[in-house]
C-alpha cells in the first residue's frame, strides 16, 4: 500500500509571535526539519503541504532540497478544510497527517503510524498523560483517571478513502473539527492509538523552542562540553580546461574554460566539504568519494555536499556557520556570489545567513593570477 504525507502549515503562530515554521532549530529550520523526518521514510511516496500562497516561496526556500516530491496546496480557513485540499491531492492508499510545527517527528514514529493504518484503518499516535488533569466546567469539578488519559499527537494516518467519507460527512453536518481522528470516529471508525514519543512536541509558544533545542541535543547525545564548537579548514583548486564547464557553489558560470576534474570540479564546494568534514575529524573528500571510482565521475558536488551533511549528522553534528572565499583572476563572480549561497544553504539543509561566500584576486600573482585555475579556502564551524 502506497502513502503519502500531509504537512499541515496552515497556522498563524500568533502565539509564538513570528512565522515558527521558518523557526532555526539546531540550524535548521522548523519545516524543513519536519519534512526531513518523512523524506527518510521509505515508504512515503510524496509530501504534500498544505500553507497560505503568501507564504509559499519562503517555504519553499527554508525546505530547500529533499529526495521526495514536494506539492503545495493552498490552506483553507480551518486546520480541518486545509487537511481535506492537501489529502484530496494525494492518490495514495494512506495519508500521514502530520503537523508542521512538530520538528522533533521521528522516522520510527511515522512507520508505526504508517502500519497500524494499514492494520486498522486509521492510527492516532499518543503518550500516556503524565501530569493529574483536572476538568472544570463551571458547575462540575473533578479529576479524571489518568490511566485512562493520552496526549494526542500526530502523525495521524487513515485509508485515504476512509478520510474522504468522513470529510464529506463533516462538510454534510458543518462540523469542523481541530484534530484528524475526531473527524473519522464521527463516521464510526474507532481510531486505533499508536504509542508515540514524548519529544515529539508541538511548537506553540517561544518556550517551546527552547525545549526544542535541548531534545535535539539529547536526542543526539550531546552535553553542554560535547557542544563545544569545532573548526574546520578547506583548501581545494583545479586548473582551467577549454573543454569543461564552470560550476562554483552549484552555480553553471558563463565563461569560456570550466575547471578540470574527476567530478564537476567544483572547487569552491570542493573546499567547504573538506572544511565540513575536517571539523569532525572525518577525513577529506579524497576519502570518501576518491577520484579511481566511477560512481563520482562528472558527478555535481553538491550532491556530494548533502552525503556530507548526512554523514556529519549521523555523526551528532550540526553545522554553525562557514565561510569560503573563491580566489580568481577572471571571470567576475560578483553577480553569482547570492546564488551560490543559496544553492548551498539548500544542499545544506541549513539557512542562507550562515553561508558566506566571497571572491577575491591575487592582483595578477601566481597560479589564480596568471589564469591558470582557481583556489578556494573554506573555513567552517560545526557543533
Amino acid at each position: 500500500m502506497t502513502a503519502d504525507a500531509v504537512i499541515a502549515c496552515g497556522g498563524s503562530s500568533s502565539r509564538m509571535g513570528r512565522n515558527k515554521l521558518l523557526a532555526d532549530i539546531g540550524g535548521v529550520s522548523c519545516i524543513r526539519r519536519t519534512c526531513m523526518a518523512f523524506d527518510s521514510v521509505t515508504a512515503i511516496n510524496k509530501i504534500i503541504i498544505s500553507a497560505p500562497q503568501e507564504h509559499r516561496k519562503e517555504y519553499e526556500c527554508a525546505i530547500g532540497q529533499l529526495n521526495k516530491e514536494i506539492v503545495f496546496v493552498q490552506s483553507g480557513a480551518s486546520r480541518q478544510e486545509s487537511v481535506i485540499n492537501a489529502v484530496k491531492k494525494s492518490d495514495a492508499d494512506i495519508v500521514v497527517v502530520h503537523d508542521g510545527a512538530r520538528p522533533l517527528v521521528s522516522s520510527e514514529t511515522i512507520e508505526k503510524s504508517i502500519c497500524d493504518a494499514k492494520k486498522y484503518g486509521s492510527s492516532v499516535t499518543c503518550v500516556p498523560a503524565k501530569d493529574t488533569i483536572r476538568y472544570d466546567d463551571g458547575e462540575k469539578s473533578y479529576v479524571p483517571d489518568r490511566s485512562d488519559l493520552y496526549i494526542v499527537q500526530t502523525p495521524q494516518s487513515f485509508l485515504r478513502q476512509v478520510y474522504l467519507k468522513a470529510a464529506q460527512a463533516a462538510v454534510m453536518h458543518e462540523k469542523d473539527y481541530t484534530d484528524d481522528a475526531q473527524l473519522v470516529e464521527a463516521i464510526g471508525v474507532k481510531p486505533h492509538i499508536t504509542m508515540g514519543e514524548y519529544s515529539n512536541i508541538k511548537l506553540t509558544t517561544s518556550e517551546d523552542l527552547a525545549c526544542a533545542e535541548a531534545l535535539l541535543d539529547s536526542m543526539h547525545g550531546r552535553t553542554p562540553r560535547s557542544c563545544m564548537p569545532r573548526i574546520g579548514h578547506g583548501y581545494d583548486v583545479h586548473r582551467f580546461s577549454a573543454d569543461r564547464k564552470l560550476v562554483l557553489g552549484g552555480v553553471q558560470i558563463p565563461h569560456d574554460m570550466g575547471l578540470l576534474g574527476h567530478s564537476d570540479a567544483d572547487v569552491l564546494t570542493h573546499a567547504l566539504m573538506d572544511a565540513l568534514l575536517g571539523a569532525a575529524a572525518l577525513g577529506d573528500i579524497g576519502g570518501m568519494f576518491p577520484d579511481s571510482d566511477a560512481r563520482f565521475e562528472g558527478i555535481s558536488s553538491t550532491v556530494l555536499l548533502k552525503e556530507v551533511m548526512k554523514t556529519l549528522r549521523s555523526n551528532g553534528y550540526e553545522l554553525q556557520n562557514c565561510d569560503v572565499t573563491v580566489i580568481a583572476q577572471r571571470p567576475k563572480l560578483m553577480p553569482y556570489i547570492q546564488q551560490m549561497r543559496q544553492t548551498l544553504s539548500n544542499a545544506m539543509g541549513v539557512d542562507t545567513t550562515r553561508v558566506s561566500v566571497k571572491a577575491t584576486t591575487e592582483e595578477g600573482l601566481g597560479f589564480t593570477g596568471r589564469g591558470e585555475g582557481i583556489a578556494a579556502h573554506a573555513v567552517a564551524i560545526i557543533y
